[in-house]
């Protein structure tokens, strides 16, 4: 029926001794990440790998669409086994506080198509030093940390991760504004950094040009390649993106990979309401959607296919369900959806008032009538599209870079592809 719940209970992750659990905690503490080499379920991985190339290749339908499928879930499951088994057996300590986000995408990167993943970023940019502070634990573990899978050989061939790593990144810890007061600008960049990098410029340009300033600091650039079924854990802070590949090569193949986060409630809540992965059950297929349209309009730069009536068919069902999404990521959805209108509206020559009075409109008969808070809510979606050049919501906040140049933009919380 569309609805039913599969169970977890007969899921078994590869298990990880003491002391490696140990050794790969304290490599994502140091580095910022940490590679896991043992592979996932090889089942789980054929299959999932398959569902996203059938999606992209034969459908056209973007790999998130992914989501929809059991083995996806049970993937899910295996990861929050790995990562946050009971009696802290796990490779994260969870300090009791840490879960499984939903925070969930997929990819089909194809060097051929002229594919490519995220630009440089970070996941997320707390507002203040003492806010980036409270993001990690006294142990120094993140309170925010991705779990990346590759489904698929991921090289510098078809795509993979690259990364600076945290000890060669001022900003990993010391934020990305510049202090409000200058230090002594008499000291060279060499004085104040081994590598070159001023940690306590007053004028910072960028987190890339400050992780960066001289040649020999692109030496400290990582690749990650990984092969199927091996997987990468990294923090919210590393500087991160996915690299373009080489359409030419010999034996090309897409990377296709899928990613699962992890975070401390108070940090970041998880993103579904009613619903957790602490229980031996799979989600329904209409929670299962509702991340699937949810994510669509929270990445939709990526999926220049998506048409305004997608948009608004993915707003539509998301406000439905809205009571299963918690405040914060609701908030940014809906906004979401505004600039994405906002943006197919601007590029379209014929596109006028009207349309965009109607954007937000509810549709007659609405199943969602939650009473005042849902006119106030329409009322402010209006509002925020008819004076959007004017609406700062929290989450633009967060900054990514742009691959051309480098330069600072503000955007979404860009996420790695």
């Amino acid at each position: 029926d569309g609805d039913s719940c599969t169970s977890t209970s007969n899921v078994q992750p590869k298990y990880y001794e003491q002391k490696e659990r140990q050794e790969l905690l304290d490599r994502l503490i140091d580095d910022g990440y940490a590679l896991l080499d043992e592979p996932c379920n090889d089942g789980l991985k054929e299959k999932v790998g398959k569902a996203i190339s059938n999606l992209e290749l034969q459908h056209s339908i973007p790999a998130t669409f992914a989501l929809l499928f059991d083995e996806t879930w049970q993937l899910a499951a295996e990861s929050k086994q790995l990562l946050l088994q009971k009696q802290n057996e796990g490779i994260l300590q969870s300090h009791g506080k840490m879960r499984f986000n939903f925070d969930m995408l997929a990819w089909h990167i194809d060097p051929r198509r002229k594919q490519v993943g995220f630009s440089p970023h970070r996941d997320r940019q707390p507002d203040t030093l003492d806010a980036l502070k409270q993001s990690f634990y006294s142990d120094g573990q993140a309170k925010y940390i991705t779990h990346w899978i590759a489904l698929a050989d991921a090289n510098p061939n078809n795509s993979c991760l690259y990364v600076i790593p945290k000890q060669f990144d001022p900003g990993y810890l010391e934020g990305d504004d510049p202090p409000e007061s200058s230090t002594d600008e008499s000291k060279t960049d060499s004085e104040n950094n081994t590598d070159g990098s001023s940690s306590d410029s007053g004028s910072f340009s960028d987190p890339l040009s400050r992780a960066l300033p001289t040649k020999q600091s692109y030496q400290n650039i990582r690749a990650l390649p990984r092969k199927a079924g091996e997987s990468i854990i990294f923090t919210h802070r590393i500087l991160h993106w996915g690299s373009a590949g080489n359409p030419r090569a010999s034996k090309l193949h897409p990377r296709v990979a899928i990613s699962f986060v992890y975070s401390d409630v108070d940090y970041e809540a998880p993103y579904l309401t009613n619903f957790s992965m602490d229980d031996d059950k799979l989600p329904p297929f209409s929670l299962r959607l509702l991340l699937v349209c949810s994510q669509l309009l929270i990445y939709y730069q990526r999926f220049d296919n998506l048409t305004r009536q997608h948009l608004r068919a993915c707003y539509e069902y998301c406000k439905q369900h809205a009571d299963e999404l918690n405040d914060a990521y609701r908030k940014k959805v809906f906004v979401e959806f505004v600039k994405a209108m906002k943006e197919r509206r601007d590029g379209v020559e014929d596109d006028g008032d009207d349309d965009q009075a109607a954007l937000l409109q509810d549709k007659e008969g609405s199943r969602n009538d939650t009473g005042d808070d849902s006119d106030d809510e329409e009322a402010m979606l209006e509002a925020m599209l008819e004076n959007s050049e004017q609406f700062d919501d929290d989450f633009d906040d967060d900054e990514y870079y742009d691959s051309d140049d480098c330069g600072k933009h503000k955007s979404k919380r860009a996420r790695i592809g």
